[in-house]
């Protein structure tokens, strides 16, 4: 039956109204798929049901007929024409029901967003003609195969049988005009509804089956990028309002992806309440893609700040790019929207079969109406975008990360708790949690399990920012404290290293420079070198002026040393390495041993110092980032 034509179902289902106006009156006729009869008006008079006549292979029991009223045309009582047309007749020679125009799109009244509906005809389909009149007051009670729902109950199903019927004009199902009413339930396998309806037509059960979604997921992802948007504000106002770390370039970049997150996942919530079919949704789309882009920008930012200032120190020497932060605020927050508005403008301008937005949310879940962006364009506009910079990230990120480890091997600490905070706090900052999203491309099963991963990964990332950014940095944290005049809890500050300063004044008296004295009221291990050909004081002021020495700290200038000195074991830290000399041997003092020189940037190793916390001589280059 696929090859007919509508207009030829309608032929056969006129042929089949035709043929039963000729049969005799209340005789019935049977086929296998069709039965009818031609009603007597003395039939009418009857207060019992009328058995309605029923197709051979008919498994169910026969529709009944009850009127609640003498139907009348001109004054005169009219008997009705009944042609049944079993289940799989009805399929074949009757359009399939959909959502009907003059209906909700949910029979029960609620919205789609969680629901796929699809509907199909569930019994026989009675036929009426009351020749001469179309008011009517009838009842019919239809019989339903009821065996496949024990089978269906295991599913997340929500099936709802409604009784319609078939509106020639508008080529539809409809439920105007009719009530549906339960009615008994025979045995297991067979249930009668009731059709109240007040005209003529095709009358037939119509199932409903709504598969339902997992609201689960949506509804901890909202309340995870709540508590998520409350820590970002909380990082926020701890950091930017205070003058102190304005000035802090890594801090700056800290800030505005703090700002940048909180909006996009704002605007992601409000995202969540329409669907595709909302004129909001591709506005809203745009923007959130937006802003998400705009965050990974600015970790690309952080990763390349903090590698030139770990990775990249001692060969650029402290150089810093002044207009830095400037450039990444305007690359940050125009090139992103570049990328996503040329997407867009591109889906519009191309064929309609690539829609820009889609209801199938991120993994394609037909159970579910959302709004998203659709292939191919969530790919080129959106994806590819934000993993290229990730990539980058990552590759940064085992970068620095190799200098911050090496640093913590080469200390006496065996704990390496900072060490552990250092990175903890730089993978948060350049957004390394979303790489959890690349696992989501796999199987269905594996992708649904990620995506959960995904999105705890996610909305965590606001408290581990709280964290990294605030608890983690000592001065920030004493600073918050200092606002209510107290001292931050010395749980929360770094653990200061006992054995530096007890190892200090045994390596002075150990070890003594060829031509340098120690400075013992400072109880270090500064070693004075001297040389001509490098101190020249006009070369030193010059470079001091021109180059932002950045080895004490990642986002601050190291203050200036008004002395020729290399510190190789003191807590200090000072590392000028502008103003190192050679160390001069030949010293007249014959009761001094002399020592290697001291090359620019090396470390001047002392065995009588083994106990001495020394990550910060090997690595003077690697910040205090904790």
């Amino acid at each position: 039956m696929a090859s007919v034509s509508e207009t030829e179902k309608t032929e056969m289902r006129g042929c089949v109204t035709t043929i039963a106006k000729q049969l005799k009156e209340s005789v019935p006729v049977q086929t296998d798929s069709i039965g009818m009869q031609k009603f007597s008006v003395a039939d009418m008079d009857s207060e019992t049901p009328l058995t309605l006549p029923k197709p051979k292979n008919d498994t169910v029991s026969a529709p009944t007929l009850k009127m609640k009223g003498t139907p009348k045309a001109d004054g005169q009582t009219v008997a009705p024409t009944v042609a049944v047309f079993n289940k799989k007749t009805a399929a074949a020679i009757f359009p399939m029901p959909s959502t009907p125009s003059d209906e909700e799109t949910n029979s029960d009244g609620g919205s789609t967003k969680s629901k796929n509906i699809t509907y199909a005809i569930d019994s026989s389909i009675v036929s009426l003609e009351f020749a001469g009149t179309t008011e009517l007051d009838i009842e019919i009670e239809i019989a339903v195969d009821t065996s496949k729902d024990v089978e269906q109950s295991s599913r997340n199903v929500e099936r709802i049988r409604t009784c319609k019927f078939y509106n020639e004009t508008a080529k539809e199902w409809s439920t105007k005009g009719c009530e549906t009413k339960e009615g008994e339930t025979i045995s297991g396998d067979e249930k009668h509804y009731l059709c109240a309806c007040q005209h003529n037509t095709s009358f037939a059960i119509i199932l409903s089956s709504a598969e339902i979604a997992d609201t689960v997921q949506s509804t901890v992802s909202s309340v995870l990028n709540v508590i998520n948007l409350v820590f970002l504000g909380l990082t926020f106002l701890c950091i930017a309002p205070f003058k102190q770390f304005q000035a802090r370039r890594l801090i700056q970049i800290q800030t505005q992806l703090c700002i940048a997150l909180f909006v996009g996942h704002i605007s992601f919530l409000i995202l969540g309440t329409t669907n595709a079919s909302n004129k909001a949704c591709v506005p809203g789309v745009i923007i959130v893609q937006y802003l998400f882009l705009v965050a990974v920008a600015w970790s690309v930012c952080a990763s390349v700040t903090l590698y030139e200032k770990i990775v990249n120190a001692l060969k650029s020497f402290g150089k810093q790019d002044k207009h830095y932060f400037v450039k990444c605020l305007a690359g940050c927050w125009s090139a992103p929207l570049f990328m996503v508005l040329a997407a867009y403008i591109t889906s519009i301008s191309l064929d309609a079969n690539l829609p820009y937005v889609t209801a199938t949310g991120e993994l394609d879940d037909d159970k579910t109406e959302t709004c998203w962006v659709a292939s191919p364009w969530k790919w080129v506009g959106f994806i590819i975008p934000v993993y290229l910079c990730l990539g980058i990230n990552v590759i940064l990120f085992v970068m620095i990360a190799r200098i911050i480890i090496r640093a913590g091997k080469s200390g006496s600490n065996t704990s390496h708790a900072r060490e552990i905070k250092a990175i903890m706090s730089i993978a948060t900052t350049v957004c390394l949690p979303w790489l959890v999203a690349l696992l989501m491309a796999g199987p269905p099963a594996m992708a649904q399990i990620f995506q959960w991963v995904f999105i705890i990964v996610t909305a965590s990332q606001g408290p581990t920012m709280f964290i990294c950014f605030v608890i983690f940095q000592e001065d920030v944290l004493t600073n918050l404290f200092s606002l209510f005049g107290k001292e931050p809890p010395q749980v929360l500050l770094a653990p200061k290293s006992s054995k530096a300063s007890k190892s200090a004044a045994s390596e002075i008296s150990s070890v003594k420079p060829t031509t340098a004295a120690v400075k013992k009221e400072e109880k270090s291990d500064i070693v004075h070198v001297k040389n001509p050909e490098y101190n020249d004081p006009a070369q030193e002021e010059e470079n001091r002026q021109s180059e932002e020495n950045i080895y004490s700290k990642v986002d601050e200038e190291a203050p200036a040393v008004k002395d020729d000195t290399i510190s190789r074991g003191s807590v200090s830290s000072k590392h000028m390495y502008e103003a190192t000399s050679f160390t001069q041997h030949g010293d007249k003092n014959d009761n001094i041993t002399p020592v290697p020189a001291v090359e620019q940037g090396e470390t001047y190793e002392n065995n009588a110092a083994n106990d001495l916390d020394i990550a910060q001589n090997s690595y003077p280059h690697v910040p205090q980032l904790v």
